[in-house]
C-alpha cells in the first residue's frame, strides 16, 4: 500500500465514521480541559517490538501521561493519542502518533547492547478500530482491535496489528476491581516494514509475529487499552523473519510488565 492509498483510507475512515455516526455521550474517568496527569514508571523484564528482542534486559522507563479534553487526547513520553467512541460504547476510533527507536533507556549496559542493531529513529502513524463485546461498561466480556500503522520518516512501510482479548473473570482486591483477560495478538508488515525491523535480507511480506498470554486490567483506575500488568509469550513467526539479520537469535521469549504511576489531579 503507497502513501496516496493510505491517507486516502484513513481520511474516508475518519470522515466517515467520526462525521456520519454521532459520538455516544459517555461519562468518561476525568473530566476537564486537563483531565488528568499521570507520573510514575513501567518494568518491563525484556524490551521488545512485534516479536524480535530489541534489548536482552530488562528495561525502566519514566511513566509522564498527560490527559486533555475529557481524555480524549493523550501525551505520553514518545507519542501522542487521540480517541473518541463513535458507536455508542462499543466502538472506538483511535489516531497516535508514535516515536520508533531500539535505543534502551536504562539500563543501558554496553556488554548487553554490543552487538545490537542500530536502527535509524523515525515516526509511525497508526489509526485503529477498538470493537468491544457488549460495550465498554460493566458487561464488558472482551475486544477486537484492529489497526493499520504507517511510517512517515524513514521507510514508509505499513503494518497491520490484530489483538483480541476475552475477559476471564473479576476480582476486587484493596478497593480495586480487577479483570484478568487472555490476550492474542498477531501482525502482518509489507517487505519495507519487515526489512527495517527485523533485517534487510527478510524481503517478503506477510504475517510476522504472535503472542499470548495474560493481561490485568484496573478499569477503575485505567483505560482497557493498556497493559498495565502483563505476561506474554511472543515470537517471530515465519522463515524469512525469524532468520533475518536483526531478528536472528532473538525472536521468541516471554515479557513481564507492570506499570505503576501515581495521579497528580484528583
Amino acid at each position: 500500500m503507497n502513501s496516496k492509498r493510505f491517507i486516502v483510507l484513513f481520511l474516508s475512515l475518519f470522515f466517515g465514521l467520526f462525521f456520519g455516526m454521532s459520538a455516544a455521550a459517555l461519562p468518561p474517568p476525568h473530566k476537564g480541559t486537563i483531565s488528568a496527569i499521570n507520573v510514575g514508571a513501567r518494568f518491563s523484564s525484556v524490551s521488545q517490538s512485534r516479536g524480535v528482542v530489541l534489548y536482552r534486559d530488562y528495561q525502566i522507563d519514566p511513566v509522564i501521561s498527560l490527559f486533555f479534553f475529557d481524555e480524549k487526547i493523550a501525551f505520553f513520553g514518545s507519542s501522542m493519542h487521540y480517541q473518541q467512541f463513535i458507536v455508542d460504547d462499543r466502538v472506538r476510533f483511535r489516531t497516535r502518533l508514535v516515536s520508533i527507536n531500539d535505543n534502551p533507556l536504562f539500563p543501558n549496559h554496553e556488554s548487553v547492547s554490543k552487538g545490537d542493531p542500530d536502527r535509524k529513529s523515525t515516526y509511525e502513524w497508526s489509526n485503529g478500530v477498538d470493537l468491544f463485546f457488549p460495550g465498554y461498561n460493566d458487561d464488558y466480556q472482551g475486544e477486537i482491535e484492529l489497526s493499520l500503522s504507517k511510517d512517515l520518516t524513514l521507510h514508509g512501510g505499513n503494518y497491520v496489528s490484530l489483538v483480541g482479548k476475552v475477559k476471564l473473570f473479576e476480582f476486587t482486591t484493596l478497593n480495586t476491581r480487577v479483570e484478568p483477560n487472555f490476550v492474542g495478538t498477531t501482525g502482518w508488515g509489507d517487505r519495507a516494514h519487515n526489512e527495517y525491523l527485523y533485517g534487510p535480507s527478510d524481503r517478503e511480506a506477510g504475517i510476522n509475529n504472535v503472542s499470548y498470554g495474560i493481561w490485568l486490567a484496573f478499569p477503575d483506575r485505567a483505560d482497557r487499552y493498556y497493559p498495565i500488568v502483563q505476561l506474554m509469550r511472543y515470537q517471530v513467526v515465519g522463515d524469512s523473519h525469524r532468520n533475518a539479520e536483526y531478528a536472528r537469535d532473538r525472536n521468541e521469549g516471554f515479557l513481564f510488565s507492570v506499570i505503576a504511576t501515581y495521579p497528580l489531579l484528583h
